[in-house]
């Protein structure tokens, strides 16, 4: 966002969650192709010129960055439909500018690391360009990424098949697990990793263990089979391992059962 310059009483507490967020993002994505949608209702209590641009740029942790886009202004904001193809629906964010109107481009308002309405809150899936076919990226105060290796579709299969499901987030869990555990210092003001011990500690009654040594491997054992046989309710009240297929399918079966 070139020629914008900061101001000194900038507002960059713009609501992006909650009940009354002041910017939404509906963001889907289809054949490989991440739509997205902001709603943008920028609360008049702040007392921003309405002739204020509202600009919008999506970005990922894994090297996208989208060009800003223009939506309006406050007062009359616009309703766009954006594309983009190299980026996925669960690693794209967007950060907000809203500037003034005028030749300086003062920058009035700001809010960063605004989600896809709806999104996950514990892990991602996403693809990118990278050496591995799959990669994991878990940084304090980011959503941990299971990342897959672009160009193969392995996040769209994953997507559509629960036999796939039950294989990478099993290996995932258990990968940020144990990192949680591992690196403890790094991720000790994580409020992420906050989220995950909650999680855990709820499902296996037991705390967070301390070190990896034996006990501390059970443990992980029991997280990883107690998420797996947790009842969701998007799953119609079913668990994952309850639509594992058993071996007397074949393969090709495997991949798309859905469930008795």
């Amino acid at each position: 966002m070139r020629n914008i310059f900061n101001y000194t009483d900038r507002k960059d507490d713009i609501r992006k969650t909650g009940d009354n967020p002041e910017i939404k993002i509906d963001v889907i994505e289809k054949d490989g192709v991440t739509e997205y949608e902001p709603q943008i209702r920028i609360d008049s209590n702040r007392k921003l010129p309405k002739d204020s641009r509202v600009l919008i740029q999506a970005y990922s942790n894994s090297g996208f960055v989208g060009i800003p886009i223009e939506y309006g202004t406050i007062g009359s904001p616009k309703i766009i439909k954006t594309k983009e193809t190299d980026v996925g629906k669960d690693e794209i964010k967007f950060r907000l500018k809203i500037v003034s109107d005028g030749k300086s481009k003062k920058i009035l308002a700001s809010c960063y690391k605004i989600e896809p309405w709806g999104s996950v809150t514990w892990l991602k899936v996403g693809k990118r360009d990278q050496d591995s076919l799959i990669e994991y990226v878990i940084e304090p105060n980011e959503i941990p990424i299971l990342y897959f290796k672009k160009g193969f579709g392995l996040e769209r299969d994953l997507e559509q098949s629960n036999y796939l499901k039950n294989i990478h987030y099993s290996y995932a869990v258990r990968e940020v697990l144990q990192t949680y555990v591992i690196k403890a210092e790094i991720f000790s003001d994580c409020k992420v990793r906050d989220v995950w011990i909650e999680k855990f500690q709820s499902l296996t009654k037991e705390d967070l263990p301390e070190k990896l040594d034996e006990d501390g491997k059970d443990w992980l054992d029991k997280a990883v089979a107690a998420f797996l046989d947790e009842k969701q309710q998007g799953l119609n009240g079913k668990s994952l391992i309850d639509l594992m297929p058993d071996s007397s399918m074949i393969l090709s079966e495997k991949l798309t059962f859905k469930g008795k």
